[in-house]
């Protein structure tokens, strides 16, 4: 007899234990206490973005929608900035002081360079970038083929000259359409499904 009253009362301690921690979902949402995602924080990091138009295809922009530029007089292996004193007042070199991340550029081809002054510059693919003092709102590129040496960058990092970016044959499979014609779109945090799958 003194072991079914045993068992009768852990089987009372179980049911009141289990009643006593037990929690409830409340309706629509977890448990509240338990673990919590956080937004990322992305303050620590330089953001850039991709934006598509009808003449040029995909590009990259700074976080205001202004296109990157590349130079051809600067070298890409090892990364050298050759755009320095009054060029540099015009064009002025993306800073990177933070990590860099772009949404649609593979974050393998990007890398942080140290001008003389001791500045950190964003590279693409090797190539400094840039933007141009005369682009002041987003879809302005006032300084594509500036010189016939300034080019808008491509997602790869390619050169963007007379319309599609070199050698980026997923950015855009419909013909060019005269200057003037395409209309900038905005930048894009998330690309759509015909952006560059990087």
């Amino acid at each position: 007899m003194r072991r079914g009253q045993a068992i009768t009362a852990l089987a009372a301690l179980a049911v009141s234990l289990t009643a006593c921690g037990s929690t409830q979902t409340p309706p629509g949402g977890a448990a509240t206490g338990g673990l919590q995602a956080k937004p990322a924080d992305l303050g620590g990091m330089n953001m850039y973005f991709i934006a598509n138009t009808d003449q040029m295809g995909w590009f990259v922009t700074d976080a205001d929608g202004l296109p990157l530029y590349r130079y051809d007089k600067d070298v890409p292996k090892p990364s050298k900035s050759n755009c320095e004193g009054e060029c540099a007042k015009a064009w002025k070199p993306v800073l990177a002081d933070k990590t860099p991340m772009a949404t649609g550029v593979d974050p393998i081809s990007m890398g942080v360079l140290t001008r003389p002054d001791g500045t950190k510059q964003l590279t693409i693919q090797g190539w400094p970038q840039y933007t141009y003092a005369e682009d002041r709102t987003a879809g302005d590129m006032k300084g594509q083929g500036k010189g016939g040496v300034w080019w808008v960058t491509a997602p790869n990092g390619a050169k963007i000259t007379g319309g599609k970016a070199q050698n980026n044959s997923r950015s855009s499979s419909q013909p060019s359409t005269p200057p003037g014609s395409g209309t900038a779109r905005t930048p894009q945090s998330a690309p759509p499904p015909s952006a560059p799958g990087y």
